[in-house]
């Protein structure tokens, strides 16, 4: 059993397009543990198995679903079966706890080395802010349970690929953070995430300011920030041509400076055609997908799983790395 990677993957707002992207994803992924290294623990509402029956049976065609009724209980069964298990096994877990509790069980799984990675679907910032820390999205729940690290979003997609410096803050806040903080921890973070995609390319950081600053004549964050960059960053670029599509080929990763200045160009460009979503800073691989819950689509069987496929992919790809 040691043999396999654990890969939680929690299915987000049960009114959402959560469950069914993450269904078909996973009717596209080889039903193998052997060939995967990987076996599955789907966190999902114990209503949608009759609000959403059909995605059920989509997974029934090619995985062995066993049904717990919490991750206890999955991994206690997994432990007495030790490696005598069908290949196309899922561990189905029927939960009527919170979409958001879910996270914070796989995570805290994760970092006691119960599971091994974490795959997340879309979730609601209304249902994390109803946590009693009222936590903003994922990386709000990331940073209430493990406080003492540097946490950064980043954005892996086909053509390129960008950190953020800051994430789910007011703009006005984002230059009195960078300087706070400096620009040293999500350098690091950068860096770390240039070996995982294993790019030899330099790594690009964006300036803040239009222009970035016009040496200081439109603003002196870019002078007070940069002072001199590391060995194989370029920078600062001006943010409104820094994703020219010759840009693309030319850097490993693009460090942006707040949440918009890299999720407007990546997801403009990917779309959910593919993108996942990696938080850099975690003592465990956690993936994501790139979008939203999309309520407006719940259940009319039109959304688009690409970006979960790439994310379980990805997810299978680094645990263990």
């Amino acid at each position: 059993m040691k043999s396999y990677n654990k890969i939680a993957i929690t299915t987000g707002d049960k009114n959402g397009i959560g469950f069914e992207v993450t269904a078909k994803a996973l009717s596209q992924i080889l039903p193998s543990a052997k060939q995967n290294k990987s076996i599955f623990f789907l966190y999902r509402h114990k209503s949608q198995i009759t609000t959403q029956p059909q995605f059920f049976a989509l997974l029934d065609k090619t995985w062995l679903r066993l049904t717990f009724n919490c991750l206890a209980d999955a991994l206690l069964y997994l432990n007495s079966i030790k490696n005598s298990f069908p290949d196309n096994l899922l561990l189905d877990l029927s939960l009527a706890t919170s979409e958001a509790l879910w996270v914070a069980e796989a995570a805290l799984a994760c970092k006691n080395k119960k599971l091994s990675s974490l795959v997340t679907g879309p979730l609601s910032k209304k249902i994390t802010s109803a946590l009693p820390r009222k936590p903003l999205g994922h990386t709000g729940i990331f940073r209430h349970l493990f406080p003492n690290k540097k946490l950064f979003m980043s954005f892996i997609g086909k053509d390129f690929t960008v950190v953020l410096a800051t994430d789910h803050v007011p703009l006005t806040k984002v230059e009195g953070l960078l300087k706070k903080d400096g620009l040293d921890p999500v350098f690091r973070a950068a860096q770390y995430l240039k070996l995982l995609i294993k790019s030899k390319k330099k790594i690009a950081v964006l300036g803040l300011n239009p222009h970035s600053g016009e040496d200081g004549l439109i603003g002196a964050t870019e002078k007070q920030l940069f002072t001199k960059l590391p060995k194989g960053f370029v920078g600062p670029l001006v943010p409104d041509v820094a994703f020219l599509k010759k840009n693309w080929s030319a850097y490993s990763v693009f460090v942006c400076l707040y949440h918009d200045q890299g999720l407007i160009p990546f997801k403009m460009h990917h779309g959910q055609d593919c993108g996942v979503h990696l938080t850099l800073g975690l003592p465990f691989i956690r993936t994501s997908v790139d979008h939203g819950t999309a309520f407006n689509i719940f259940n009319k069987n039109i959304a688009n799983p690409n970006s979960m496929l790439e994310a379980i992919k990805l997810g299978i790809e680094l645990t263990g790395a």
